[in-house]
């Protein structure tokens, strides 16, 4: 197909590019490279000595055994291990972390993450995404466009995720925990350098491939260095695309998508004790179309996935630059580190509304009308995001003294302008096939919606506009009362400014051009409170309770195609609408034990979590549009469980148990005495998750062969529908139990001096696992049922090298 030439050609000039960039980089560190290396190897600032990891979830350095909140850290080498290449992987892998992209119209738009089932999907995240320092994470809402940006994995020194509110130390975006990417340092000693190469072939489905390089050499030893990375991917697609009537073969493997994505980062030690470190990373990812396939045309069970519905692909362009500048000074007994960053991303999506439309306007439920052969009705949305961040942060230099603490301050001013355009020239032509036989069809638009097409195009046109202007001043502090027991005070007081623009027009909204603007400001304290005790060397005990606040936000309108999923609940589509603030306090035990001399370990937590007046985004199951609602309080509880053991020589296995549970516990009454959602309606997140894992290496020469085993699983949740409720769309169960099994088998081994190469074969999916996920249908009556699922089973090759 020309399509499959025209991806391929450009994933291997992207390819080309890559070799391309890197050899400035290859040039710079050849000579050092070749010079004696008399000096150990360069400083691992992801483990200490003995290997084990070191973060820096409480903005300082410390062992991971020694962070008094449950904390999920894996390095590079962990994370090329398990084969993790993007966000979903990260959360796939982790217990507690639900990720997922909405399949309501689009397939490649909204992503929603949640921690510990803390997500709704609406205004301010509940999960904070930082990229090294910055928080990146944007505000959500009913745009496809308006979502997360996440970075792709490649070089990376490790990802953290924090469990539970970090509201002192990480904001208003972090009510449920945090996500953090953090990058390797510049290189003042010794060259690094790391190369990932891989290729892949999914069953039914187009070939993957990626290569990068990563390095980091002395430019003045001791004095400047840097470190530099560039990296490209291709996802082959395995959906096919039919034609719409004779259901024949029309294009194959439409899903595909490809990632580029550099960094650059120079440290200057300006002197003794001025550290400065700009940086720059950039990242390019396109998705050609949706990856949502047609029930009535596909058979999953032999992974031939088909979509009939479509005739333009669903694509999504995703952009970003992240420019910062790290200074460090050394006072001492104390340090004083400023982060300043400017975010700056656009996003383009599209979609085909053609099901959508002949379902709502014409009452068509299954199979497409004659004369309607060539209806393309297409919404296209537009995101640009651009974020300033300064944080200024004071620190003790020893995480270990007996009084340790941290204070900051923190200023971030963003702006988000997002809009999508419905178009529908033949919207009259559709409403009128729909009409009863032997009514007069309607002369005009006006007729019905009291205007005709905004600008004699669009049937919706919205423009919104979020200005966010958030202030902050926190202080945490540690104080160790007796030998091993420490008590943690912190507190974070925020004074957040929200301002909302939005002009809607067309006939959808029944107007011409409507403006709506909306003020509104929040001054917020959430404090922590913690205790911990290091009973010996093995053994470590924490508990913390800690609040989370969330700031205002609006519910755009959602037109008049909502009119009867408003009466029923009781708001104005036409009208945008404010949503009220919602907290979190949360109460938590764990332990960090260290058992048998090492050879077994244990990180074991149990939480109770109260949410008030949770801000959570619905699809209305009447015209399908979402509405951002406060829908009454819930309450969380659950633990999480990870065991590490190695019993004998080579071999290591792992399991991790999380399990929630999630509900609503009050009800909200709607219109004439109905109940629009029940106390006790659970929240969506699976109830269990697992994830085991298993390695086994056998020393071979001066290398090791091995073969490893990665197994998830979460769980359903059975609770009935309650199907009295006007927010449930009966033909929608709850999301299915998932499992996937994931096999690997390599070698690694030393390649001269302090080179080591790992080359492996992989199996993903090795069963086929296909749960049905993001079930849709267009209206409550329609039989146009489409979802999501996991990539067919994938073999491939990876060679990856490090020095």
């Amino acid at each position: 197909m020309n399509k499959q030439r025209w991806g391929v050609g450009l994933s291997l000039h992207r390819l080309s590019l890559v070799t391309t960039a890197c050899m400035p980089l290859c040039l710079m560190a050849a000579p050092a490279y070749a010079q004696d290396q008399a000096n150990a190897p360069a400083e691992q600032p992801s483990q200490n000595d003995a290997g084990e990891i070191v973060v820096t979830a409480t903005r300082q350095s410390q062992l991971l055994s020694r962070v008094p909140i449950s904390v999920v850290a894996k390095t590079q080498l962990e994370l090329d291990k398990q084969g993790v290449r993007s966000i979903g992987d990260v959360a796939r892998l982790t217990p507690g972390i639900t990720f997922g992209q909405s399949t309501t119209y689009y397939g490649t738009g909204q992503s929603s993450i949640s921690i510990r089932g803390v997500d709704s999907g609406s205004g301010i995240p509940t999960t904070g995404v930082y990229i090294d320092d910055t928080p990146v994470q944007t505000r959500q809402g009913v745009s496809p466009s308006l979502s997360n940006p996440y970075p792709q994995v490649f070089d990376l020194d490790r990802v953290e995720v924090l469990r539970g509110p970090q509201g002192t130390l990480f904001g208003s975006g972090s009510v449920g925990g945090a996500i953090r990417f953090i990058s390797p340092k510049p290189e003042y000693q010794d060259v690094s350098i790391y190369s990932r190469a891989e290729i892949a072939a999914t069953q039914n489905g187009a070939p993957s491939f990626e290569l990068g390089l990563a390095g980091g050499a002395p430019l003045v030893e001791d004095k400047l260095g840097f470190r530099a990375s560039v990296w490209t991917r291709r996802d082959g697609g395995y959906i096919d695309r039919l034609d719409r009537y004779t259901k024949k073969l029309v294009d194959r493997d439409i899903n595909g998508q490809d990632v580029f994505s550099a960094r650059f980062a120079l440290g200057w030690k300006a002197s003794e004790t001025l550290t400065i470190t700009p940086s720059i990373f950039y990242q390019n990812q396109f998705i050609e179309d949706g990856s949502r396939f047609e029930l009535a045309t596909s058979d999953p069970k032999k992974a031939r996935y088909n979509l009939s519905l479509n005739k333009s692909p669903e694509s999504r362009r995703d952009r970003f630059y992240l420019p910062a500048l790290k200074m460090e000074l050394d006072l001492g007994t104390m340090s004083l580190v400023s982060d300043s960053s400017y975010f700056t991303r656009r996003t383009r999506t599209r979609s085909d509304d053609a099901s959508l439309s002949l379902a709502i306007f014409a009452g068509v439920t299954g199979g497409f009308l004659p004369g309607f052969e060539d209806y393309t009705p297409t919404t296209r949305s537009a995101t640009s995001q651009k974020a300033f961040t300064q944080e200024l942060r004071l620190q003790n230099n020893n995480s270990n003294d007996r009084f340790n603490w941290i204070v900051g301050l923190f200023y971030q001013k963003a702006k988000v302008r997002d809009q999508y355009a419905g178009e529908d020239a033949r919207l009259l032509d559709v409403i009128n096939v729909g009409l009863p036989e032997g009514e007069e069809p309607f002369g005009s638009l006006t007729e019905i919606f009291g205007t005709e097409l905004y600008q004699g195009r669009y049937s919706v046109l919205q423009r919104n506009i979020h200005n966010d202007d958030q202030k902050a001043v926190y202080a945490q502090a540690d104080y160790e009362i007796v030998d091993g027991l420490k008590v943690t005070l912190g507190g974070r007081y925020t004074i957040a400014k929200y301002r909302f623009d939005a002009f809607t027009a067309g006939p959808l909204f029944t107007t011409d051009g409507q403006s709506d603007s909306l003020k509104a400001t929040s001054k917020d304290f959430t404090p922590k409170l913690g205790l911990s005790y290091q009973a010996d060397q093995n053994n470590f005990f924490y508990a913390n309770a800690a609040k989370g606040v969330r700031g205002p936000g609006v519910s755009p309108a959602v037109g008049a195609t909502c009119a009867a999923d408003g009466e029923a609940i009781g708001f104005n589509p036409l009208v945008s609408s404010a949503v009220n603030p919602d907290s979190i306090w949360s109460y938590e035990l764990g332990s960090k034990n260290r058992l048998f001399g090492g050879l077994l370990q244990v990180d074991a937590s149990v939480y109770r979590i109260n949410w008030k007046n949770v801000q959570t985004i619905l699809a209305l199951p009447g015209c399908q549009q979402q509405v951002m609602l406060n829908l009454g309080n819930a309450r969380i509880e659950g633990f999480d469980l990870a065991l590490t053991a190695r019993p004998v020589t080579g071999l290591t296995l792992g399991a991790s148990v999380s399990y929630t549970k999630a509900r609503y516990t009050t009800a909200i009454p709607g219109p004439e005495g109905t109940v629009i959602r029940r106390a006790g309606e659970p929240l969506a997140v699976a109830p269990w998750s697992v994830q085991l894992n298993g390695e086994y290496a056998q020393p071979v020469g001066d290398g090791e062969l091995y073969g490893r085993a990665d197994y998830t699983y979460t769980s359903h949740n059975d609770t009935p529908l309650n199907l009295d409720s006007p927010l449930v769309d009966p033909a929608i169960p709850r999301a299915p139990a998932s499992s996937q099994l994931n096999l690997r088998v390599g070698g690694r081994f030393s390649v001269g001096a302090d080179n080591d190469a790992d080359f492996s074969l992989f199996v993903n999916n090795v069963t086929n696992s296909h749960p049905i996920q993001g079930l849709f249908h267009d209206t409550l009556d329609s039989t146009w049922f489409r979802a999501g699922t996991f990539r067919p089973r994938t073999a491939g090759l990876t060679l990856t090298l490090r020095r």
